[in-house]
C-alpha cells in the first residue's frame, strides 16, 4: 500500500457578522489521504477528522463513514456535537470515498453474497485501511462502521464476516438480500469475547423492500438473547435520504451507549450500591475498567462521577477516601475545603467541619463574595456544636478581617445574643451598628432591626 498524497485542509465554516461585532462559528481541520489499494488495485481517498485537542498519549475510538462523499461531514458534525457534550468519548472519523459505489459496495441480490469487486472493498478495509489508520493515530481498537443505503446493506454483510475488524454498526436504511437475513441468525447464535453494537434506522416513507427488512430486523432484534450482541432498531417518519438525517445521532449514541458518566441525582444507584455495601470509588474504578474493556479508552472521571462519591460518603474514612481520590485525579480547587466541610457536617463530624471551614475561610476570604462561607460555620458552631460563646466570637474574628460582610455579621451576633441571651451588650452594639449603617436590600429592614434593639435593651 502506497500513500502518495498527505496534506492539512483546513475547512472554515461560515463567518457571521452581527452588527458590533465578528463572531467565528465553527473551524475544522481534515487530513486528506489517497491511498494506493493492493486489493483493489486502484487509489482511494479517505479524510480523516482528529477532535480538537488530539494526543498521542490518548487512545480514541474510530468511526469509518462509507460513502464519504455526502456522509463524512454529516458524521464529524454529530459526532462533534456528542463528543463536546461529552455523550461519547473523543474519536477520530475516516470518510472514506468511492469512485464507483455500486462497485466497492456492491453485493449480489439472488445470494446476498458480496460480489468481486466488493469483497475487494472489504479487503482493503481490513487489511489495508485499518492498519494504515492504527499505525498512523492513536486508536484504542474500538472501530466503528457507518453505512447508509448501500453502504447499511454492504456494512450488514460485514457484520457476519468471521474474525471481521468493526465491533459497531450503524446501518441507515439499509436492504438485505438473498441468504442475509439466515446469516444474522447465525451470527447472533455466536459467542464473542467483546461487545458488538448493532443499530439499524429504517424509515416510513423509504422503499417498501427497505422497510420490511428493517421490520424483520426489528423482530429478531426483540428476541436476541445474547449478551454480547446489543441491537436496537429505530423506525422513523422519513424518507430514504431523512433516514441519515434523523438516525446518525441516535446511532452513535447507541454504540456508545455504555460511555456514560454518573452523579449525585441517581438515587436509585445511590440507595443500590449503599445496600450492596459497594464503595463508590470501586464502582467507578470498576466502570473505567468496563470503558477500556468495551472501547479500549482510558476514561476520564469528571466532577459528576465525583459528586456520585461524595453523596455516598457516610463517615469520616469514607470522606478521607473520596478527598485522597479528588487530590489524585483534580488537584484541590477553590471550593475543595468548603465542600467536604458540608460533607463532614452531614457525617456529624463538627470539629473536623468547622476546621474545614476556617481553612477555606483562611485561604480565600479576600476573594469571598457571598457571606454564605462565614454564615455556614457560624450557623455550624451555634446550632450544631450548640457553642453560642463561639460563635458570636468567630463572627466578630471575621468582621474584622471582611468589613465588607459587616452588617450580615452584626445581624448574626444579635440574632445569636438574643436567642441565647448571652452577650447581650455585645448583641445590642452589633444591631445598633447595622441601624445606624442601614442600606436598602439587607437581609431585615429596619423595623425588624429595631425590634431586635429593644429586645436587647430591656
Amino acid at each position: 500500500m502506497k500513500n502518495i498524497i498527505s496534506i492539512f485542509l483546513l475547512v472554515f465554516s461560515l463567518t457571521i457578522y452581527s452588527q458590533n461585532e465578528k463572531m467565528e462559528i465553527q473551524e475544522y481541520k481534515y487530513i486528506v489521504d489517497s491511498i494506493y489499494s493492493t486489493n483493489i488495485k486502484d487509489y482511494r481517498t479517505v479524510k480523516v477528522y482528529l477532535p480538537t485537542d488530539y494526543s498521542e498519549k490518548q487512545k480514541y475510538p474510530i468511526i469509518f463513514s462509507l460513502d464519504g462523499e455526502w456522509m463524512f461531514e454529516p458524521t464529524v458534525s454529530e459526532s462533534k456535537i456528542l463528543m463536546d457534550f461529552d455523550v461519547i468519548p473523543k474519536s477520530i472519523i475516516v470518510g472514506v470515498f468511492h469512485k464507483n459505489r455500486n462497485e466497492d459496495l456492491g453485493i449480489n441480490w439472488k445470494t446476498g453474497e458480496f460480489e468481486k469487486n466488493s469483497m475487494n472493498f472489504y479487503n482493503f478495509l481490513e487489511q489495508e485501511l485499518i492498519p494504515k489508520i492504527n499505525s498512523t493515530y492513536s486508536s484504542s481498537g474500538f472501530n466503528i462502521l457507518v453505512g447508509h443505503s448501500n453502504s447499511a446493506t454492504f456494512s450488514a454483510k460485514v457484520l457476519t464476516q468471521k474474525g471481521q475488524p468493526f465491533q459497531g454498526f450503524i446501518a441507515l436504511s439499509q436492504n438485505l438480500f438473498g441468504n442475509q437475513l439466515q446469516e444474522y441468525i447465525k451470527f447472533t447464535k455466536e459467542t464473542f469475547n467483546n461487545i458488538i453494537f448493532y443499530f439499524v434506522a429504517s424509515g416510513k416513507r423509504d422503499a417498501t423492500p427497505r422497510i420490511e427488512s428493517g421490520m424483520k430486523l426489528d423482530s429478531l432484534f426483540k428476541i436476541n438473547q445474547n449478551k454480547n450482541f446489543r441491537t436496537q432498531h429505530s423506525l422513523y417518519d422519513a424518507d430514504h435520504s431523512g433516514i441519515a438525517g434523523k438516525g446518525l445521532n441516535n446511532g452513535i449514541s447507541y454504540i456508545f451507549s455504555e460511555y456514560k458518566h454518573y452523579n449525585d441525582w441517581n438515587d436509585k444507584l445511590i440507595d443500590s450500591l449503599l445496600a450492596k455495601n459497594i464503595s463508590s470509588i470501586n464502582f467507578i474504578n470498576k466502570h473505567s475498567k468496563k470503558m477500556k474493556d468495551i472501547y479500549g479508552i482510558d476514561f476520564k472521571v469528571n466532577q459528576d462521577d465525583l459528586s456520585l462519591m461524595q453523596a455516598m460518603t457516610q463517615n469520616d474514612n469514607d470522606i478521607k477516601a473520596v478527598q485522597d481520590y479528588e487530590i489524585e485525579h483534580f488537584g484541590k480547587s477553590k471550593d475543595f475545603y468548603a465542600t467536604y466541610a458540608q460533607f463532614y457536617e452531614y457525617s456529624k463530624s463538627y470539629d473536623k467541619a468547622l476546621e474545614y471551614w476556617s481553612i477555606n475561610l483562611e485561604n480565600y476570604y479576600k476573594e469571598n463574595t457571598s457571606f454564605f462561607y462565614y454564615r455556614r460555620p457560624i450557623d455550624l458552631i451555634y446550632k450544631k456544636m450548640n457553642d453560642p460563646n463561639k460563635a458570636i466570637e468567630f463572627a466578630e474574628k471575621w468582621k474584622e478581617k471582611a468589613p465588607e460582610f459587616s452588617p450580615y455579621f452584626n445581624l448574626k451576633i444579635a440574632n445569636i445574643a438574643l436567642e441565647s441571651n448571652i452577650r447581650r451588650k455585645r448583641g445590642l452594639k452589633a444591631i445598633q451598628e447595622y441601624i445606624k449603617n442601614y442600606e436598602e436590600g439587607l437581609s431585615i429592614n429596619l423595623e425588624k432591626a429595631k425590634e431586635i434593639e429593644t429586645k436587647l435593651n430591656r
